[in-house]
């Protein structure tokens, strides 16, 4: 009876490490000086709703088919290579739809999310962390990661990276206020390869290519 009590209190223990975490709030507040925006070709995307048309430039006023996602980890100025994506507190990725005409999210470029995220490697408040929000096209839902954005050509991008100090863990305590995304994010310019480059690439291949077979 012994070991199996030991066995649970273990397991148990496991278990709160495992999800007590140190977070942040993935959504965008009034109180921020700047909000953080998400631009595509120059201009502000999502707040007007509508159907899916099934390509970016038809769907730049429907906040629904742009995805934004959080990225993190334990230390203060980390490089961006050793972020990772966050899990949301209740489960999931830590992702949100871009603004769709909701009092609450009404400005084009922005979103309102409840999503509070865990920092990878981080156990409690108040530790230093870096993140960093990435954004992509998700054709109403299809799309449903940056690489995938990345990997078909639809449009994505990444802000800068921002120091934050996180909030208190999900499982401990009474609710806690958790700590806004910081501002020196900075926005996000989406981008996919034009056409035109992807052709003079090519093109310029095939002359290389031809010039050294004329050479043998």
């Amino acid at each position: 009876m012994k070991k199996t009590l030991t066995g649970v209190v273990t397991l148990l223990a496991g278990a709160f490490v495992a999800h007590s975490q140190g977070t942040v709030s993935l959504g965008n507040y009034a109180a921020l000086s700047t909000y953080i925006y998400v631009t595509y070709k120059g201009t502000a995307v999502g707040g007007a709703g509508g159907a899916t048309t099934g390509t970016p430039a038809g769907d730049i006023g429907n906040g629904n088919d742009w995805t934004v996602a959080l990225y993190g980890n334990v230390g203060s100025g980390d490089d961006p290579s050793t972020l990772t994506e966050c899990l949301a507190a209740g489960g999931g990725f830590a992702t949100a739809t871009l603004a769709n005409g909701s009092a609450a999210d009404a400005l084009a470029g922005t979103w309102y999310s409840t999503v509070v995220a865990d920092i990878p490697g981080t156990t409690l408040a108040n530790q230093a962390a870096t993140v960093q929000l990435y954004a992509w096209y998700n054709d109403g839902g299809t799309i449903t990661s940056y690489a995938a954005a990345v990997l078909g050509g639809d449009p994505y991008g990444t802000s800068l990276t921002g120091n934050v100090t996180t909030g208190g863990p999900q499982a401990v305590g009474p609710p806690v206020i958790q700590p806004p995304l910081p501002a020196g994010l900075g926005n996000i310019a989406l981008s996919v390869p034009e056409p035109s480059t992807i052709a003079l690439g090519v093109m310029g291949a095939s002359a290389f290519l031809l010039r050294l077979r004329r050479k043998n």
